[in-house]
């Protein structure tokens, strides 16, 4: 028999908003203190680093070795978020000391903490730390995955516009009037106001009345055309201790996934009513579908672009736009799909049987060297677009956080596992199987079926369940 327990999880629930021009403007004013915050605290965290850098690259010079030299080079304390926000507490509001260029006027600094609420800035600063111990644990060796690379500015004009905001659960400021009106708290001179809600939010409101949810904090970000908001609750949410009886009798399903067919699976799944049970996943090919748009934006964008101009006009301010509108339509249509597949996944079988991809090794360019250049570079980075666009690796994320709150479990079969080589049924391995060959025909026990549908049945069959 199944049965449920509470459990807290940190849950993000995503609005898309509709704001007043005045309300834009105070949006874009808080983004850009996010940002520049951000900036501050990094910048401050680098000058620190640097002076360590030059103490170690002068005994480099003096002939020590660079491993010896990293160890003895004088000792430095990188601030860490707190440093960071008090020292600008102490230098805000107080001109530059010291000498200016002939014609330069001494100005006071940091003029974007102005109006604006200072924990717009503050979580950025906190941002900046985190990307710097992501940096340090990474070249240390104590962090896991890909190399982390250094910490880089924020870019006007390239960054991507958000700000996080926290505050009191106890004294909540971030809060919803209506289920159509949500409060984003002031500050800095600027008052709080109430932003309205492209979609009903009456389903958090329901869990807040009844105190199953909490507000904790919210970012606000912009994505092309569209300001949205994700509000991270702390909800205390129904975990199943197993699968439904519906689940348990369905048991476990292998999903190959691939660019022909985003998705093959062994046994037949129900994405809608009107569709009926299927074997094979169409891939949306969200980006083919839009490619011909976007380029053609594109080429607006860049005959109106000037180089070395101070300002840019407002043609290509508008084609600017319209590009960013759409890659955000294209990334809200992808994302969608997938969500709807990993949804479907997880409430109909038990458990759900992946491939350990390497979707960085996948991707790679096949470009090579001038000393040995590749093959086929344009029709394996044509691969590469497909394969990026497919979302591999999005589709397992979501699979394995789904898979938890409806009581299924996730199972796996290693990365080089030869899944489409295999014979599903007597277990003979075609060695001479190439991309190209979309049937696979085994000379052992005769059986002939898509390779795809052959290596969901294989995966189905040899996944590994993964310990929680």
């Amino acid at each position: 028999m199944t049965t449920t327990s509470t459990t807290e999880t940190l849950r993000a629930y995503r609005y898309a908003l509709d704001p007043t021009p005045a309300q834009i403007e105070i949006l874009q004013r808080y983004a850009t203190a996010a940002r520049c915050g951000y900036n501050f605290a990094l910048g401050y965290m680098v000058a620190v680093h640097q002076k360590w850098a030059r103490g170690r690259d002068a005994l480099i010079a003096a002939g020590m070795d660079k491993a010896v030299a990293n160890k003895a080079a004088p000792k430095v304390k990188v601030p860490n978020a707190f440093r960071a926000q008090a020292f600008f507490r102490e230098t805000k509001g107080h001109p530059f000391t010291g000498p200016l260029p002939e014609g330069a006027e001494r100005t006071t600094p940091y003029p974007w903490w102005e109006g604006v609420s200072n924990r717009a800035y503050y979580t950025a600063m906190e941002d900046a730390a985190t990307a710097w111990k992501n940096w340090m644990d990474s070249a240390s060796g104590r962090r896991a995955g890909g190399p982390v690379g250094y910490p880089r500015f924020k870019r006007r004009g390239r960054a991507r516009e958000r700000f996080r905001l926290v505050h009191n659960v106890k004294k909540p400021e971030i809060r919803f009037e209506t289920s159509r009106r949500l409060r984003i708290p002031g500050g800095g001179g600027q008052s709080a106001f109430t932003v309205r809600l492209h979609q009903d939010a009456r389903d958090l409101l329901r869990l807040i009345a009844d105190g199953r949810a909490v507000v904790n904090s919210l970012t606000v970000s912009r994505d092309g055309h569209r300001w949205h908001a994700s509000v991270l609750c702390r909800v205390e949410q129904h975990i199943p201790s197993g699968p439904s009886h519906r689940q348990a009798a369905a048991g476990r399903i292998g999903a190959d996934l691939g660019v022909k067919a985003l998705a093959a699976l062994s046994d037949p799944l129900t994405l809608t009513p009107a569709a009926g049970p299927t074997v094979l996943i169409p891939n949306p090919r969200h980006l083919a579908a839009t490619e011909r748009k976007l380029a053609r934006a594109q080429r607006v964008m860049s005959r109106r672009f000037v180089r070395g101009a101070a300002q840019q006009s407002k043609g290509y301010s508008e084609a600017r736009a319209r590009v960013a509108k759409l890659h955000a339509q294209l990334a809200a249509r992808r994302t969608s799909a997938l969500h709807l597949i990993s949804k479907r996944l997880v409430q109909q079988y038990a458990e759900i049987a992946l491939e350990s991809l390497n979707t960085k090794g996948m991707t790679s360019s096949a470009k090579g060297t001038l000393q040995s250049p590749g093959r086929n570079v344009r029709q394996k980075a044509g691969l590469n677009r497909a394969i990026l666009d497919a979302s591999f690796g999005e589709l397992n994320r979501q699979i394995a956080y789904k898979a938890a709150w409806h009581g299924a479990t996730l199972a796996r079969v290693p990365t080089f596992f030869p899944s489409s080589k295999t014979c599903s049924a007597c277990g003979w391995i075609n060695t001479e199987l190439t991309l190209a060959d979309r049937e696979f025909a085994c000379r052992s026990c005769g059986i002939v079926l898509d390779r795809d549908a052959n290596a969901a049945r294989n995966i189905k069959n040899h996944a590994i369940p993964v310990q929680p």
